[in-house]
């Protein structure tokens, strides 16, 4: 079935995009920005129409023949009046390789004179035959045969959707997802005072790293030469509060790492410590190991231990740290023996007749042994939507940069180290108004209701019920619940997974998390450091290990 859409709608949604742009950031855009957004209010309908056609296909080149739209009266006509206003240009220089990919293999096929071994070739080897020939009678010839027309304002459309969206990953595609109801996003405030570019200069550092991330991308990266210029590009005064600022440590890590795999230690030793954001540190110890600076080594494991980012750079710096010492012969610092993870939890070893989910059999098997209790296979929906819910509105509240449009299911900065720091007043209220799971579940309860299926980066409606979230609270100690959120909130990014796959209620009470492994599978990092914190906060946890039976 089509969807239920009116015909203007991608007009309609890019007019949305401009009037937000506009609205929220006149103030600081450039003049070219502000010309492109004045020229296409100007446009007569149809010329908008066809503007944002051509605009949000991929490519700059079109043929005029090719260009069938209903909704447009005239494409003739409109043509012409983009062209005069300066968005297209009506058949100028084209170079020869751009000029074939316009065409289908068929059509240069008929187009060219001799076609002796031509039509047995793959469309890119036809391509290099044909741009090879250097036969300037066919390429004028195909020039010819229609009226060509590039796209000229490409950029600033981009930089529109950068400054609505906080990235170019994201498309006018969220606007139809939206309209046809498959995504409901939480409403809040977007307004000036709390843009998420604050300047100029923040919105082109911003499309500066774009630039930069398609040249490397599309750059021979063995080349020094070429990853020294590139890098030599990155802004080194980007704020950690501007939307760039990932984007930058992203990039400046990426050939960092490159020139580490061609070898150029000291290069990438330079550029990982311009590095803020892990796991820069992680990579400048093992490159001091590889030039056998080992007690630098273990400096920058210990730095880390001292001051970790991330828990998962805290596991990487005791284990490296604890290799390094065993080599070496050094001394063994306690804070490496005092982080590092030594439980080993109870195994319980299951036989068990195969199944496509050996989670959902492992919790068969608990449902057969005991047959009032319940065993759920929740993996990380349980503690974390509970947490979503219960704290909703610290999650959506509209602090400055948190959110760049209406299509956001989380914040800018959910990941960001100081999430929780920005957000310290909001999250003491709600801890000072919950002592007991019964507040727990008044809250999350009220929640359920006036906030179902509306997206949040915590809560997974489809793993979970209001059911199984009573049984959780009436079951889990509220010692235990506060513990496991203290914890996802230290770390968002990695700790709001790892979690035991299945919650067991037995019928004699309490509860037990289960994490289950089937033949040839082991504990994961971020579940070793789950069972860890369990076992340090008497937390009923297990291992089941399956084999499947072989009759």
């Amino acid at each position: 079935m089509q969807p239920d859409l009116p015909p203007t709608y991608y007009l309609d949604n890019v007019l949305i995009l401009f009037e937000h742009v506009s609205r929220i950031y006149a103030d600081i855009l450039e003049p070219a920005q502000l010309e492109f957004l004045d020229r296409f209010n100007g446009l007569s309908p149809d010329a908008q129409k066809l503007c944002i056609r051509l605009l949000n296909r991929s490519h700059d080149w079109f043929r005029a023949s090719k260009l069938n739209y209903p909704e447009i009266e005239s494409i003739e006509a409109t043509l012409a009046e983009l062209a005069q206003t300066g968005f297209v240009a009506l058949d100028g220089e084209i170079d020869d390789s751009t000029l074939l990919s316009v065409f289908t293999k068929p059509e240069l096929l008929v187009a060219v004179d001799d076609k002796s071994g031509l039509d047995k070739l793959r469309r890119d080897e036809l391509e290099a035959a044909l741009l090879a020939r250097d036969d300037t009678a066919f390429f004028s010839r195909l020039a010819a045969g229609d009226s060509l027309i590039q796209l000229l304002r490409r950029d600033d459309y981009q930089i529109c959707q950068m400054l609505f969206f906080g990235n170019l990953n994201q498309s006018m595609t969220d606007f139809v997802l939206r309209d046809l109801g498959l995504y409901q996003f939480e409403s809040y405030s977007i307004d000036h005072a709390h843009r998420p570019y604050r300047n100029t200069l923040e919105i082109q550092q911003h499309w500066l790293l774009y630039q930069l991330e398609t040249l490397f991308g599309l750059s021979d990266v063995s080349d020094p030469a070429l990853l020294r210029e590139i890098s030599d590009l990155i802004p080194d005064d980007i704020e950690a509060q501007a939307p760039a600022f990932r984007r930058c440590e992203r990039l400046r890590y990426e050939i960092a790492r490159q020139y580490e795999r061609l070898g150029k230690l000291a290069t990438a030793l330079g550029l990982y410590r311009q590095c803020q954001l892990p796991p820069s540190r992680e990579r400048t110890a093992r490159i001091h190991d590889r030039l056998e600076n080992y007690q630098q080594s273990l400096a920058e494991c210990l730095q880390i231990i001292e001051q970790p980012l991330n828990e998962d750079e805290l596991q990487f710096a005791c284990m490296f740290a604890a290799r390094l010492i065993k080599r070496h012969g050094f001394d063994n610092p306690q804070a490496v023996e005092q982080n590092r993870i030594s439980h080993q939890p109870e195994t319980v070893d299951l036989e068990l007749e195969y199944h496509d989910s050996v989670e959902l059999a492992v919790a068969g098997y608990y449902a057969e042994q005991d047959r009032t209790g319940h065993c759920y296979y929740l993996e990380n929906s349980l503690f974390n939507g509970v947490l979503g819910l219960l704290l909703w509105d610290v999650i959506f509240a509209p602090l400055q940069g948190a959110f760049f449009n209406s299509f956001q299911h989380r914040p800018s900065d959910f990941y960001a180290p100081d999430f929780c720091q920005r957000r310290r007043e909001l999250l003491a209220q709600v801890w000072e108004s919950i002592n007991s799971n019964r507040d727990i579940w008044c809250i999350v309860a009220q929640r359920w209701q006036q906030k179902q299926g509306l997206m949040n980066p915590l809560v997974n409606w489809q793993s979970l019920d209001l059911e199984i979230i009573e049984i959780a609270l009436e079951r889990i100690d509220y010692a235990h619940w506060r513990a496991i959120f203290k914890r996802i909130l230290r770390d968002l990014r990695s700790n709001r997974a790892g979690f035991p796959d299945l919650v067991y209620f037995p019928a004699s009470g309490g509860y037990c998390l289960i994490e289950v492994k089937g033949p040839g599978d082991s504990l994961q990092k971020n579940q070793q450091r789950w069972m860890q914190y369990f076992h340090e906060h008497a937390i009923p946890h297990r291992l089941a290990r399956v084999a499947w039976q072989t009759s």
